[in-house]
């Protein structure tokens, strides 16, 4: 496959961002010409590869990688779609390559995956939904990909946009589906027991709600967030709803990891400030409260990984599905910023600029 490294690329979006422990992150989007592209970060500078499908005809068929997970710095899986197919690419310290996927059925029936997650280099998960409503879930076991069966609640629309595994016996799958009757999206959660996927009851939510990302950090502790500040946690026994800031015009939270009991991150966007346009959204868990952290960034944030209390990274873009510029962002322990080399100044060319502080809570 043909791959080229050079300068970072500033029409991009990123959908998704997966850390190591020992400074390597990989960040994965697409560019403006819809071609899957990666980043990574190896503790002191950012280099982009695109992956050009199809050699000599950039973003015909259009890709694009939604999500990734690391197990080590030689075993890194990306997925998306690919001109309506599933898309899976993996890393394996040297170069990227695609790797079959079962199909869900004949050409042009298709489905995207919008979610990875690794228990280990022969135990991956990842979900999405076919382009006939249904549920999709493929199971890597260190060999090749297959299909795993999955509950599709009756009612329209329904897709996985997030899956977090805890352990070969306890995964979870979060996404939407649409009541036929009302027309009002709905959660939609399923769990693994190392056997079969069953849906599990999500709490009522009035008007509806759609999730788009899960994280868990034990078996009796998980976290679904998605639109609307929608927040969901789990305790070992059932999913509750638990209360989020307040924003003055909304907010959609698009991804969330945790890290403990006492430390999660939600990330996305929304509209702090009656009158002032989107701005990156960033909360945090301290194990009592969710509360907003100030973010540096206009725009939207898809993506939240973390490996430690000082150190968590948040991407996206300036303005997303529209060839923005790529947003990334760094936790410290102190505070979120740039990354070094990365938009390192709000006034340099390609890079968004910097929110306006937050006002007194």
């Amino acid at each position: 496959m043909p791959g080229q490294a050079g300068s970072l690329i500033v029409s991009s979006d990123l959908y998704g961002v997966a850390a190591l422990p020992a400074a390597s992150v990989w960040a994965v989007g697409s560019t403006a010409l819809t071609d899957p592209m990666t980043m990574h970060w190896d503790g002191s500078t950012w280099t982009e590869k695109v992956l050009t499908l199809t050699l000599g005809q950039p973003g015909n068929p259009p890709g694009v990688f939604e999500a990734v997970a690391a197990v080590s710095a030689r075993d890194v899986w990306a997925v998306g779609v690919n001109a309506g197919e599933p898309l899976a690419e993996h890393w394996n310290g040297r170069a990227w390559a695609v790797v079959p996927t079962p199909s869900p059925g004949p050409q042009g029936s298709g489905a995207d995956l919008y979610g990875v997650a690794a228990v280990s280099t022969r135990d991956i998960w990842a979900v999405g939904g076919t382009n006939d409503d249904k549920t999709w879930i493929i199971h890597w076991d260190g060999t090749g990909w297959s299909r795993v069966p999955s509950p599709t609640p009756a009612g329209l629309n329904a897709q996985l946009n997030g899956v977090a595994a805890v352990s070969p016996a306890s995964a979870w799958a979060i996404g939407t589906f649409t009541n036929p009757v009302t027309g009002t999206a709905l959660p939609l959660i399923e769990h693994w027991d190392g056997r079969t996927w069953t849906l599990v009851p999500s709490p009522a939510i009035p008007g509806g709600g759609a999730l788009m990302s899960v994280a868990a950090a034990s078996p009796a502790s998980a976290w679904a967030v998605g639109r609307g500040g929608l927040i969901e946690h789990w305790d070992g026994r059932a999913w509750s709803r638990v209360s989020s800031p307040d924003l003055a015009g909304g907010s959609t939270l698009r991804s969330v990891a945790a890290l403990s009991a006492v430390s999660a991150w939600a990330v996305g966007t929304g509209i702090l400030c009656p009158g002032r346009g989107p701005m990156t959204l960033i909360e945090h868990w301290d194990g009592r409260a969710w509360t907003l952290v100030p973010s540096p960034a206009t725009g939207i944030l898809t993506a939240v990984t973390a490996t430690s209390p000082a150190s968590a990274w948040a991407v996206g873009s300036s303005s997303l599905g529209s060839g923005g510029s790529a947003v990334i962002e760094h936790w410290d322990g102190k505070t979120w910023t740039w990354p070094p080399g990365f938009c390192a100044s709000p006034s340099g060319s390609g890079c968004p600029l910097p929110s306006t502080p937050l006002p007194p809570q």
